[in-house]
C-alpha cells in the first residue's frame, strides 16, 4: 500500500472527482477486493478466486488466465469517468503506474483518447486530480515504433488500443525494437505493475481476443461494459466474474439517465393492419412525439439560457428494401406534406459512394444545431460508441422483440443533454412507438429489472400539436382616444386609411417593444434601440402592399409620430415591469450542512444475529477455510449506540455537534427497533457484526432529509433589472385566466390579464397557483404580479440549484416573494433550504431598498389549501409571512 497520497482515500476521490453512487460503489469495491488479496504476479489465481467469491458471490471464475474483475454498468453512467477512478486510486493507494486499455471498435478507441488525454475537453477523465505530478502519459497506435516510452515524462503511463488493430498488429508488436531493446509485447508483459482496463468487455471473450490479452500476463484485469453476457448459439450466457451490476432499470430509477416511454394508441387491434398501414401509423405517431420533443427543447432552451438540443427520431427497419421504402414514404408530400425530404438520411451497409460518405457526416454530426437531420433511417443497430444526446423517438419497424435488442435500441436514447435531469418530463424522456408490441412491453413492465415501468405509457392520440408563445406586456390595447391625439399630433385628417395605418403602427411598436426587451442585454442602448425599432416599423409600413402608399403620402408625420409612440411604449412598458434586485456574492462562504426531524424506516434493517461459528483461514491459501461451533459470544463490553455513531461520523456531511437529538433519536429507534426482534445480545451482536452496513443504511436515510445553507454568505445589491423576462411557453389549450379548461393544466395558456406584468401565464397547479392567481388579479391591493422567468433571480441553494420562486407581487409598500406549496411538501428538506435562501434573499433586497428608495421585500410561503377563491391578498401576507 503507497503512503505517498494518504488522502486519497475511496471517499475522496469520489468527491474530488463528483462520482456517481453507482461509479463510488464500484470504486469501494474494487478497494474492498484489493485490501483483502495480495495482488501480485503469478499469485495463486484459485485462492484469490476462494476470496473475492466469499465477498461478491457472484463472482465464480475470472474467466483469464489472470484477475480479472466485472463491473457491468449501464449505459450512460458513466464508465469512463469511472476508468479515471480506478487509475487514480491504483496509482496513489497501490503504486501501480502502467495502464492498458483496451476499445472494441475505432469510434470508442477514438473516444477513448480523447477522454484520457485532452486536458481542455469536457469529458477529461482525470479532471479534478491533482495527485498526478505531470499528465498521464498517452500511448497509442504506433507510438512504441517512434516514441520513448520511458517514466520521465509522466509518473505513470496508458497504453490505448483498438482491439482489432492489436491482433493485426500484434505480429510486429512482438518484433523486436531498438527504441526498448525488446519486443513491445515482451516489454508489455514484463511489466510487474500492468493494469488491463477493458471497455465494453463482452467483446473479448472470443477465443483469438482472449488469448492475445492473456499473453500481455497483466497483474489485474478490471472489465466495464453493459452487458455482461456472450452469445453462444442461440443461449446467452452470462459472465461469471462479475462483481458489481448496475442494471438500466437502476439507472433510469436513480436519474442518471432519461426515463423510457411506450407510445402507443388505445382501443385499436393492429392484428388487423397491414404492414405498410401499420407502418405509416408508427411513423406518422413517432414524428408527434418527436415533434412534441422538439418544442419541448426548444422552449427550455430559451426560458434556461441553454445551449439549444435538436432532437431526432431513429427509424429502425428490417432490411434495406424496407429502409428505401421508409426513406420514400418520409421524404414524400404525404408524410408532413413533405416537411421532412430535405432532413432524411439512410445509412445501412448497402448505401455506396459519395451519399453514403455524406450520410455518414451527417450522422456523426447529427447533435450539431446546425445539422438539417431530423430522421436517421437505419437497417440494424448502430454500433456501440455512437453515444449521442439528442436521440429523443425511436421507431423500431418490424424488428426483433427480444428484451435486450428493446434496451440496446432505447439505450441510444437515455444520455443525458445537461448532464442531469431538468425537471421538464419531455425534456428527460425518450419514446419508443410501440403499437403491435405494447402488451409485451406492458407485460415486461410488471417485471422488477424492466427498463419500462407500466405508468410509463404515452398514448398516442393524445399527441398534439403544441404552440409556442413569447407572452406580450399586459398594456391597453389602441383606443379610438389614442388615434384622435395621433390626429392631433401629425395634423393630418381623419380617415380609414389613416385610422388602419396608426393601428398597424401601434401593434408593430408593441412587438418591436416586446423584442428589444428579448433581445436586451447589460450592454443593451436603450435609446439605440428605441430609434431603431421605430425606424423598422416606419420601413415595415412603407413596403406594406396595403399600407404603403397612404403611409408613403404623409412619410414624414407618420415617422415623427412613430418615434413619439415608441418611446412612450417603451416607457409605459417599463412601468409595467416589477423592479428585481440583482444581487453580487462577494463571500461564497462556509457551507452549513442540516437535517430536518424525522424518524426511521425500520423496514430497511432486516439483519439477525450471526451463529456462533470460529473461521480457521489457511494463510497460505485463502480459498482453504474452515468453521467450528463456537462458544457463545458475549457483547455486554460493547457499547452498539457508540458503535453506531463512530461509523455515521465518518460521514463528511454529518457533523454530531449540529444535530446531536436527530442522531440520538435515529440511534434509539435502530437499537430499540432490533433489541424487540432479538432481544439485547442478538441486538449487540448484529450492531458489531454488520455495523458499516448499518451506518450506511441509516446514513442514506438521514441523506434524503439533507440539505445545506451558505451560513457565511455575503450578498449585496448592485442595481435593479430594468424589465422582467418574458419566458416562452408551450400550449395545447388557450383560455382566459377565469375561463374553463380541459386538459392537463401544465398544457394550458392563460391569456386575458390585465394586473399581471405579461397578459399570458401557465400554472402548475389549479389548487393554489390558478387559485391564487385568481386572487392577484381582483385584488385591491395588488398593483401587478409575475411568473418569474426561470432566470429571473439568481437565488442558489444546496450546491449551486436555481431557486425559481413562483410569484412577485407588488403593493403600495411591498414586494413579495411568494411560494405555494402542497401540505405534503412543507417539511421537504429542499423546500426548507429553498425556503432559507428566499428570506435571505428578500432580507438582502429590503436592506438595500430602505437605503436606496425602493420597496421592502418579504417572503410568503403558503399552503396551497389555504388559497381560496374568496381569500384576500392582505390576509394571506399577514398569515403566512416569514420573518
Amino acid at each position: 500500500m503507497s503512503d505517498r497520497f494518504p488522502q486519497y482515500t475511496t471517499d475522496y476521490i469520489s468527491g474530488v472527482m463528483s462520482l456517481r453512487k453507482p461509479q463510488k460503489k464500484s470504486l469501494e469495491i474494487l478497494a474492498d477486493i484489493l485490501n483483502s488479496i495480495t495482488l501480485r504476479k503469478g499469485m495463486n489465481l484459485r485462492g484469490a478466486l476462494g476470496a473475492v467469491h466469499a465477498m461478491y458471490p457472484t463472482c465464480s471464475d475470472f474467466e483469464r488466465e489472470f484477475l480479472s474483475l466485472t463491473f457491468a454498468l449501464a449505459t450512460g453512467v458513466g464508465k469512463t469517468r469511472l476508468m479515471g477512478a480506478f487509475i487514480a486510486y491504483l496509482y496513489t493507494q497501490h503504486d501501480i503506474r502502467n495502464y492498458f486499455v483496451v476499445a472494441p471498435n475505432t469510434t470508442i478507441y477514438e473516444k477513448l483518447k480523447k477522454d484520457l488525454s485532452d486536458q481542455n475537453g469536457k469529458k477529461y477523465v482525470f479532471k479534478g486530480l491533482g495527485c498526478f505530478a505531470a499528465a498521464p502519459q498517452i500511448i497509442t497506435d504506433d507510438d512504441y515504433r517512434t516514441k520513448s516510452i520511458s517514466l520521465f515524462e509522466s509518473d505513470i503511463r496508458i497504453f490505448v488500443y483498438n482491439i482489432d488493430k492489436f491482433n493485426k498488429e500484434s505480429a510486429n508488436m512482438k518484433k523486436l525494437n531498438e527504441i526498448i531493446g525488446d519486443s513491445f509485447y515482451r516489454y508489455l508483459s514484463n511489466l510487474s505493475d500492468l493494469v488491463l482496463i477493458m471497455d465494453e468487455s463482452h467483446h473479448y471473450r472470443a477465443e483469438k481476443g482472449a488469448e492475445a490479452l492473456n499473453e500481455l500476463r497483466p497483474l489485474l484485469g478490471l472489465e466495464l461494459t453493459a452487458t455482461p453476457y456472450v452469445r453462444q448459439g442461440t443461449k446467452q450466457v452470462n459472465f461469471k466474474n462479475v462483481v458489481y451490476e448496475y442494471p438500466l432499470s437502476a439507472a433510469i430509477a436513480d436519474g442518471y439517465t432519461r426515463t423510457p416511454f411506450a407510445v402507443t394508441r388505445s382501443d385499436i387491434n393492429f392484428f388487423n393492419f397491414g404492414d405498410e398501414q401499420l407502418d405509416k401509423l408508427m411513423l406518422q405517431d413517432g414524428i408527434s412525439c418527436h415533434e412534441n420533443a422538439k418544442h419541448a427543447l426548444e422552449v427550455y432552451a430559451a426560458n434556461h439560457g441553454k445551449e439549444r438540443v435538436k432532437p431526432f427520431m431513429l427509424v429502425v427497419c428490417k432490411d434495406t428494401n424496407h429502409a428505401n421504402w421508409v426513406e420514400q414514404y418520409v421524404r414524400s408530400d404525404a408524410f408532413r406534406n413533405g416537411a421532412y425530404s430535405g432532413k432524411t438520411i439512410v445509412v445501412h451497409s448497402k448505401k455506396t459512394g459519395a451519399e453514403t460518405e455524406a450520410n455518414m457526416r451527417l450522422l456523426l454530426d447529427v447533435e450539431q444545431a446546425d445539422n438539417p437531420v431530423e430522421i436517421v433511417i437505419h437497417v440494424n443497430m448502430l454500433k456501440e460508441g455512437w453515444d449521442v444526446n439528442n436521440l429523443y423517438t425511436i421507431v423500431p419497424l418490424r424488428t426483433a422483440t427480444s428484451k435486450i435488442l428493446r434496451e440496446q435500441m432505447v439505450g441510444r436514447g437515455l444520455r443525458l443533454p445537461y448532464g442531469e435531469r431538468t425537471g421538464d418530463e419531455t425534456v428527460d424522456s425518450v419514446r419508443l412507438t410501440a403499437h403491435d408490441k405494447f402488451g409485451e412491453i406492458l407485460e415486461e413492465a410488471q417485471r422488477g429489472d424492466s427498463i419500462f415501468k407500466a405508468g410509463n405509457i404515452i398514448k398516442a392520440e393524445d399527441l398534439k400539436p403544441s404552440e409556442i408563445t413569447y407572452p406580450t406586456v399586459a398594456m391597453e390595447l389602441p383606443s379610438q382616444e389614442t388615434h384622435e391625439e395621433a390626429y392631433a399630433q401629425t395634423g393630418l385628417q381623419q380617415s380609414p386609411e389613416n385610422d388602419a395605418v396608426f393601428a398597424a403602427a401601434q401593434n408593430k411598436i408593441r412587438q418591436a417593444i416586446a423584442q428589444i426587451y428579448r433581445d436586451a442585454s447589460p450592454h443593451t442602448d436603450p435609446a439605440q434601440s428605441i430609434r431603431q425599432a421605430a425606424e423598422n416599423v416606419s420601413a415595415q409600413l412603407a413596403e406594406d402592399q396595403d399600407l404603403g402608399e397612404t403611409f408613403r403620402n404623409n412619410e414624414n408625420p407618420f415617422s415623427d409620430w412613430i418615434v413619439h409612440e415608441t418611446e412612450k411604449t417603451h416607457a409605459a412598458t417599463k412601468a409595467k415591469f416589477i423592479p428585481i434586485p440583482r444581487i453580487r456574492i462577494t463571500d461564497a462562504g462556509v457551507e452549513e450542512y442540516n437535517f430536518t426531524d424525522f424518524d426511521l424506516d425500520l423496514s430497511d434493517f432486516d439483519h439477525v444475529p450471526i451463529s456462533n461459528e470460529l473461521l480457521i483461514q489457511n494463510l497460505t491459501d485463502p480459498a482453504d477455510r474452515q468453521r467450528i461451533h463456537g462458544d457463545t459470544i458475549d457483547f455486554e463490553a460493547y457499547k452498539p449506540g457508540k458503535v453506531i455513531l463512530t461509523e455515521l461520523r465518518k460521514k463528511p456531511e454529518i457533523d454530531y455537534e449540529k444535530c446531536p437529538a436527530l442522531i440520538q433519536k435515529l440511534i434509539t429507534q435502530l437499537l430499540a427497533h432490533y433489541e424487540t426482534r432479538h432481544g439485547e445480545n442478538g441486538m449487540r451482536n448484529i450492531v458489531m457484526m454488520y455495523r458499516r452496513d448499518i451506518a450506511n443504511k441509516l446514513y442514506n436515510q438521514m441523506m434524503k432529509h439533507f440539505y445545506c445553507t451558505n451560513g457565511m454568505l455575503q450578498e449585496e445589491v448592485i442595481g435593479t433589472s430594468d424589465h422582467n423576462l418574458a419566458q416562452a411557453y408551450s400550449w395545447d389549450e388557450k383560455v382566459d385566466l377565469f375561463g374553463t379548461f380541459h386538459g392537463n393544466i401544465r398544457n394550458v395558456l392563460f391569456t386575458g390579464i390585465k394586473k399581471g406584468v405579461f397578459a399570458e401565464a401557465k400554472f402548475d397547479s389549479k389548487e393554489g397557483e390558478l387559485t391564487l392567481a385568481h386572487v392577484l388579479e381582483r385584488d385591491p391591493d395588488v398593483l401587478k404580479w409575475l411568473r418569474p422567468h426561470p432566470r429571473e433571480f439568481d437565488i442558489t441553494y444546496n450546491h449551486g440549484h436555481n431557486y425559481e420562486p413562483d410569484f412577485v407581487v407588488e403593493t403600495e409598500d411591498i414586494i413579495y416573494l411568494v411560494e405555494v406549496k402542497g401540505e405534503d411538501k412543507l417539511k421537504d428538506p429542499d423546500v426548507l433550504a429553498k425556503k432559507t435562501r428566499a428570506i435571505q434573499y428578500c432580507a438582502v433586497a429590503s436592506r438595500w431598498g430602505n437605503a436606496n428608495g425602493y420597496k421592502e421585500w418579504r417572503y410568503l410561503f403558503i399552503p396551497s389549501k389555504q388559497v381560496l377563491p374568496n381569500s384576500s391578498f392582505k390576509q394571506l401576507a399577514v398569515r403566512f409571512k416569514e420573518l
